[in-house]
């Protein structure tokens, strides 16, 4: 399932072609999606690619875009406002995952240096309405790297971040010593030192979203494109030191998973759980659809404990468009629908 989501980084000399997610592209503008509690699905805008994640911070809306070309990449960092997206000046060529922490925008993706791809977290500063007047990295990731997923703050804050799977190595479920830090959360302080490794043997920790006062973040994690016959997808209630297995474990065999960490959730294969959410007691999840029309593009919500079957919140999304991105402010959820090769923002009031 990485490539359902995540970047395919390839070197080329000093160039690098960052491929979009990998689905089939179909051309046009999507229509709204659908919402089940009656709320009007809004255009918040248009003119994007593939959003991936979303911050809200300094009276402004960020998207996080990763992208629709196959030779250089052309993702980075939108601003959104009066139904357009605008592209901020930033060294950023994909975007993953990214969050407002105490006046600092913290980004966490891909930049080109003078020899290739460099996996990086930046950090923004002093938002003036058309740019960050100081930015910079506070983390760049050691040489054989496979790539950043979603980031947040916990209580504690420290931030985290997931690693991802296979971006530079085509990697699908080979041992976490092919890269460093492969299937692991880190965290580290804000100015990107001591770095530590949170929690190991995740496939591919996508997106994370931290319950008010935890340190104990809610986790999507993607199961394999190849190798095993339908292995599931999860939603993870991840704990410090917890070890969830992978790539011994991926819960198509139980003996496999002795002794190693439950999933809160596990979903059907191919359900494609993207985004995380938290509103009051309620857990939101974005389904990609990229295996459509079996398991289409949907918003659904469960409760904080986990129990229960997903309510869907948005459907009805048009046919060859995902759902990638998912983000919330002042009760709106914002959603990243991209058909691959075009994109807009909705929201919607939970």
């Amino acid at each position: 399932m990485r490539q359902r989501i995540a970047t395919v980084v390839v070197a080329l000399g000093v160039g690098v072609a960052i491929c979009a997610l990998a689905a089939t592209a179909l051309a046009g503008t999507a229509a709204a999606p659908k919402s089940t509690n009656g709320k009007p699905v809004q255009l918040v805008a248009s003119g994007l690619m593939v959003p991936t994640s979303f911050a809200f911070g300094d009276g402004a809306v960020f998207e996080g875009d990763g992208g629709n070309s196959t030779k250089l990449p052309n993702g980075g960092l939108y601003v959104l406002k009066s139904g357009k997206a605008t592209k901020v000046s930033t060294a950023l060529a994909f975007v993953a995952g990214q969050e407002f922490h105490a006046g600092t925008l913290y980004v966490s993706g891909v930049t080109i240096g003078s020899s290739g791809p460099e996996f990086q977290i930046l950090a923004l500063k002093g938002w003036n309405g058309s740019t960050f007047t100081s930015q910079g990295p506070i983390y760049t990731a050691p040489k054989g790297f496979q790539g950043f997923n979603g980031l947040a703050f916990g209580a504690d804050g420290r931030l985290y971040v997931g690693v991802d799977v296979g971006l530079l190595d085509n990697n699908d479920h080979g041992p976490a010593s092919t890269s460093p830090y492969l299937y692991d959360i880190l965290s580290m302080n804000t100015s990107g030192g001591d770095v530590k490794v949170f929690a190991s043997g995740i496939r591919q920790p996508w997106q994370m979203a931290f319950p008010a006062g935890s340190d104990s973040p809610f986790v999507s994690d993607l199961g394999q494109d190849a190798a095993v016959k339908n292995p599931p997808d999860f939603l993870l209630r991840v704990k410090a030191g917890q070890d969830y297995g992978f790539p011994k474990c991926n819960s198509t065999k139980a003996s496999a998973c002795k002794g190693f960490a439950k999933p809160l959730k596990l979903f059907p294969p191919h359900t494609d759980v993207g985004g995380v959410v938290i509103i009051g007691k309620t857990v939101y999840l974005s389904e990609f659809g990229f295996a459509a029309p079996l398991r289409p593009a949907a918003v659904a919500s469960l409760p904080i404990s986990g129990t229960g079957s997903p309510k869907l919140l948005v459907d009805d999304v048009p046919k060859g468009y995902q759902i990638i991105g998912l983000g919330e402010n002042a009760g709106y959820l914002y959603l990243g629908v991209t058909n691959q090769k075009s994109g807009s923002v909705y929201r919607v009031k939970a």
